[in-house]
């Protein structure tokens, strides 16, 4: 089975995705691992020196490529480029895909995985495979209601027609309703997961505790440390997450739980000590605040999240602007903005 993994970061978080891709390659040297670049080039991002192959953004044959880039920010565009991150790998041959997200630590061979990959078109890892303990179970309960019984953070496909079908059905959801708009049921492109088990009868569920191990279920994972090797449950602990993860706020677990504090975790802030120490090493003190190239016009004016939400509720009437990026011309978006909103418009290039 020819196996790759791959992962997707704008510049601003490409330490994040170097630090995953050489966690990968410590453990499977014989994998090729990629990267998506959510971004323009850079050059913090050295070809050919760095633990990853980059696979160019037009590769992935998004269509309207500008308009898709110009109707999410940052973060939600990495999430919904994922499906056509996969499709297009599986497209290049190979026959078995792994997504993790910019935010991973491989801690082990993850052969187990990829075994049970062999066995089915996808594979989901759930949130929680226990009821969740504690004073706050009840709002961890309720956070994943919200997100989806499944992370998006660690995902695999195989090459097969049935993987094909509900890639395909993702891409459709993913180029449009990547949002957080959770009154709506949206939760970026996560929450589509819990479709892909009726949708997919050979979807595989992974309910090995040391596989995406992360904030939403550290108190039941029981995590220990001995000599190095890290566990969760008694079994090696293969893939632990950082969502939320700040390297500029290292005595936090997570932003979305300000009140959990790593050295509450027990033996887990070992393992919050060794990525922090990785991200070091993988330099995001450099390009944790580089600005992503697709939030600005050409006229280097910035693209605010009101303005990618107005584009967004025109639907397919901004078709007629071309690319969305380009200020030129009295039929450009821009064109349009300065007549219709210019309050959107809060300075930063030139007419």
């Amino acid at each position: 089975m020819r196996l790759a993994a791959a992962t997707i970061a704008s510049r601003s978080r490409v330490a994040l995705a170097r630090a995953t891709a050489l966690s990968f390659r410590e453990v499977h040297p014989e994998l090729p691992f990629f990267l998506l670049p959510a971004d323009e080039p850079h050059e913090s991002i050295r070809p050919g020196a760095e633990p990853f192959e980059l696979l160019p953004f037009c590769e992935l044959r998004v269509p309207e490529e500008s308009r898709f880039r110009f109707r999410y920010g940052e973060m939600e565009l990495s999430y919904a480029a994922t499906p056509f991150l996969i499709g297009r790998l599986l497209e290049l041959g190979f026959d078995g895909v792994l997504f993790l997200k910019q935010e991973t630590l491989v801690l082990d061979r993850l052969d187990p995985l990829f075994e049970l990959l062999a066995r089915h078109s996808v594979l989901l890892t759930p949130h929680f495979l226990e009821p969740p303990r504690g004073r706050d179970a009840f709002t961890r309960e309720r956070n994943v209601l919200r997100a989806g019984v499944y992370n998006g953070g660690v995902l695999a496909v195989s090459r097969c027609q049935e993987a094909t079908c509900v890639l395909d059905w993702w891409k459709q959801k993913t180029l449009r309703l990547c949002l957080l708009e959770v009154e709506e049921g949206l939760h970026y492109e996560q929450r589509w997961l819990d479709f892909f088990p009726s949708l997919a009868p050979n979807c595989g569920i992974v309910r090995d505790p040391g596989i995406n191990v992360g904030h939403w279920n550290l108190a039941e994972r029981r995590i220990a440390v001995r000599n190095g090797r890290v566990t969760a449950c008694g079994v090696p602990c293969r893939i632990f997450r950082f969502s939320g993860y700040e390297p500029h706020r290292p005595e936090w677990v997570t932003r979305y739980n300000p009140g959990l504090r790593v050295e509450a975790t027990g033996e887990a802030a070992a393992v919050f000590r060794r990525y922090q120490d990785l991200l070091e090493e993988c330099g995001w003190r450099h390009t944790f605040d580089l600005p992503c190239a697709w939030n600005y016009f050409d006229n280097g004016a910035p693209i605010t999240p009101q303005i990618r939400r107005l584009y967004r509720l025109l639907g397919d009437e901004v078709a007629r602007f071309g690319n969305p990026f380009l200020t030129a011309g009295e039929g450009s978006f821009y064109s349009w903005l300065r007549s219709h909103a210019p309050h959107l418009l809060t300075g930063g290039g030139h007419a």
